[in-house]
């Protein structure tokens, strides 16, 4: 069985659509969102539907939560914090009742799936520096966690009691712990502006990280045609 864990969509339905259409010729038969479907883009319902459409097991993100609780928008910067409001403006009722059922982490086949640290995932705690992903390894009661948040794709695992990073992009799951984040599908932070995910072989124990071209300018132009902030359509071209 292949999963596709896909994260922070972040209403940019360009790429989720290149993602999409990628992981099914893979082979995808299950998907998995780790949140944070909204905010920054201006398609957040066709996402959301899009999710929908695949059965996609999905934890609320931290842009998802504000949707739904706007106190949580002073956490934000004013860039985001406007990029929220627009996305609540495109949202129907419907919308709004899904966001609202998602968990904060959900345990399925074998892993443990969560939009930041899944140790602690109501709290947003990234796991980007080295000290944070060790706290969490050593409290982790899975073989396999997968988180986003970061917009970095990285894998992590437990060898010998040491927690160690891998430059590789595919990893043999199942001797060691490991931690994965399969980087992000509409708004990458790591340089490299095509979407990312990550691909779970279950059967055959491997996880792959792949990049998906979209068509950026075609996002960046709808971002611009819906008044948001240039910046967050200029940075798509960047990775950043």
């Amino acid at each position: 069985m292949k999963i596709a864990v896909l994260a922070d969509i972040h209403g940019n339905l360009e790429a989720l659509e290149a993602v999409l259409i990628h992981a099914e010729k893979e082979g995808a038969e299950r998907y998995v969102c780790l949140g944070d479907i909204v905010g920054y883009g201006v398609d957040p319902t066709a996402c959301i539907h899009r999710l929908i459409e695949v059965d996609a097991v999905t934890v609320l993100g931290n842009h998802d939560r504000a949707i739904i609780d706007l106190n949580q928008l002073r956490t934000f910067n004013s860039l985001a914090r406007q990029s929220i409001l627009l996305s609540i403006d495109r949202m129907g009722p419907d919308d709004f009742d899904y966001i609202s059922d998602l968990a904060y982490r959900r345990s399925a086949y074998g892993a443990v799936f969560a939009h930041a640290n899944p140790i602690i995932p109501e709290e947003w705690s990234h796991l980007f520096l080295y000290e944070e992903i060790e706290w969490c390894m050593q409290r982790l009661d899975w073989p396999i966690g997968f988180f986003g948040h970061t917009h970095f794709p990285g894998i992590y695992c437990q060898m010998n009691g040491q927690m160690l990073p891998l430059t590789s992009s595919v990893v043999a799951v199942g001797q060691h712990k490991c931690l994965i984040n399969p980087g992000s599908i509409g708004q990458p932070r790591d340089g490299d502006r095509r979407a990312s995910f990550a691909l779970w072989e279950v059967d055959e124990g491997y996880v792959q990280i792949h990049r998906v071209e979209y068509p950026v300018a075609q996002t960046q132009k709808k971002m611009v045609g819906a008044g948001g902030p240039d910046y967050l359509a200029d940075r798509l071209a960047r990775g950043e």
